[in-house]
Order: C-alpha cells, then sequence, then structure tokens
C-alpha cells in the first residue's frame, strides 16, 4: 500500500483515452468508487489530453468535475473563474472562454495553419489537416460522429494532420517545422502540429498556480497509458502506468513511486487507487 502525505494537498492528473476512459466504449464506470472517493476528500482530478476544450467540457460535465484541466495534449489550459481568484488580473494571458480563464500555452491555432498553407503551397507536401475536412470526411477518418468531430475541429493551438506523402518527404517537411519554431508529436493515425508543447507543459502551468495559492507544492498524482504521457508522469509523486499496448514503452525515472496496473482503462484507474493510501 503506497501512503501520500498528510501535509501537501493533493492533486490528480488524468490522461483520459486508455487511461480514465475505456479505450473502445469511452465509458468510465468502473472507476467510478475511486472517482467518488476523491470527491469525497476534495481531491481535485485534473483532466489532461489531446481533446480540444469543447470536448473535454462535455466529458467533464458526463463526470461531474468542476476542476481546472488541460487540453490539445498541454498547449491549452482552462481554469474556473473561482478556483484562482484575480487569475485575470495576476496574468493577462488567461482570457475569459466558454465560463472559464483559458492559457493558450500553445499559442494561435491560426499561426500554425498559415505555416502549414505556405509549407504546401511552396514545397507541394501532400497531408490533410483539420481545417481541410468537413464534419462529414473528418467522421469518416476518424470514427467520430459528424457532431462529435465538430466538437474535435474546434481546435485552438494545434491542427493534427494525415500525412499523405512519402517518409522521405516527410524528413524535410519535419524539418521545415522544426525551422518555423513548430513540432510534432505521433498520435494513433494523426500527427500533431504545434508550437513545441506536450502535456508537462499544461501540468507545470497549473502546479505553479496551485503551489502559489497554497503556499507550497502539492503532493502529485498521475495516470496515463502511453508514450506521450511519459513527461507528464516523469512529473509526479505517483506515477500510475495504466496497461495498455504501448504501456511497455513508458520509461520513468523520477518518480518516488511508479505502479503498473495489470489492468486496462478505467478499470485499472479503480486497481491503483486501491493501492494508493490518500492518508487525509
Amino acid at each position: 500500500m503506497t501512503k501520500t502525505p498528510n501535509s501537501n494537498k493533493t492533486l490528480v492528473f488524468t490522461d483520459l483515452d486508455g487511461t480514465l476512459l475505456d479505450h473502445d466504449t469511452y465509458g468510465f464506470e468502473p472507476a467510478l468508487p475511486a472517482l467518488a472517493m476523491l470527491a469525497q476528500r476534495n481531491i481535485p482530478v485534473i483532466l489532461n489530453s489531446s481533446k480540444t476544450l469543447v470536448e473535454i467540457l462535455k466529458i467533464r460535465s458526463t463526470l461531474g468535475n468542476c476542476h481546472p484541466f488541460i487540453a490539445e495534449n498541454g498547449s491549452v489550459v482552462a481554469v474556473p473563474e473561482q478556483t484562482f481568484p484575480d487569475l485575470a488580473l495576476k496574468d493577462p494571458l488567461f482570457l475569459p472562454q466558454s465560463g472559464l480563464l483559458v492559457r493558450r500555452l500553445g499559442g494561435d491555432r491560426k499561426m500554425v495553419l498559415d505555416i502549414l498553407n505556405h509549407l504546401r503551397q511552396t514545397h507541394g507536401f501532400a497531408f490533410e489537416g483539420f481545417a481541410d475536412m468537413n464534419p462529414a470526411r473528418l467522421s469518416r477518418v476518424t470514427g467520430l460522429t459528424e457532431n462529435q468531430a465538430r466538437q474535435a475541429s474546434q481546435r485552438l493551438s494545434t491542427e493534427p494532420v494525415l500525412w499523405q506523402d512519402t517518409p522521405e518527404r516527410w524528413e524535410a517537411f519535419a524539418g521545415h517545422l522544426a525551422d518555423a519554431g513548430l513540432g510534432w508529436v505521433q498520435g494513433g493515425r494523426f500527427i500533431s502540429i504545434s508550437r513545441p508543447f506536450d502535456k508537462k507543459d499544461g501540468v507545470a502551468c497549473l502546479l505553479d498556480l496551485y503551489t502559489e495559492g497554497m503556499g507550497s507544492a502539492p503532493f502529485t498524482i498521475g495516470l496515463g497509458d502511453s508514450p506521450n504521457d511519459q513527461a507528464m508522469l516523469d512529473m509526479m509523486d505517483i506515477a500510475v502506468v495504466i496497461r495498455s499496448a504501448r504501456c511497455d514503452q513508458i520509461k520513468l525515472n523520477r518518480p518516488q513511486t511508479i505502479i503498473r496496473t495489470t489492468a486496462k482503462g478505467p478499470e485499472g484507474w479503480q486497481e491503483a487507487f486501491k493501492t494508493i493510501n490518500l492518508t487525509r
């Protein structure tokens, strides 16, 4: 049984797909007992996903979650106005949106689209981004419903693309991205283009806010199932690696405690909190 300290406030950071949400059904019911226990103890569960702000708002509502969250792989941080009083005055980069204060750590998507369009026009690279697809096309490519596809298209800082050119041309394309100050993250099917941010950057932003608000650094628990969660998990006091097809690729060094679950998705999420003793 892994114990957490009594002194510091605890925060839980979690990936969604394949972690808190089932990879196939997107259900979270097996994790409900752990979620209820965390709510009873007033421990914030902070969602950290590649999904858009609009997508996470819907999931957050279904979960009954009212805490800050991180969207678009760390590029977007959203905070309820009441969580950190006077945040908009202290940090003018947090702007009102959808009833929240939102900061685009990764910059503006329009800048990304302008660079991508310039590279396509100048060099003839073959790729198709979310901005190129109507909801019907995006629905066919992703398996989302058309309504879900519309929500996935409402991006603030990042642009996922389908690479339709050769591997050799990708090397040249990636070089042009780097020259323009952009980075990329390989997903299951799409490559997400943005400034070089990942999930750890959103976590760092929120940890700074919580530390300032509380006067001490919080104790952190993080849960994820794939390599793009690695940097986030390496920041945690307790890192939980949820079983998945790619979980063995996650190599961690910094956490005081590393838990690897035997179950996948929300079953693994629930399993993890059975082994963590929240001593408060």
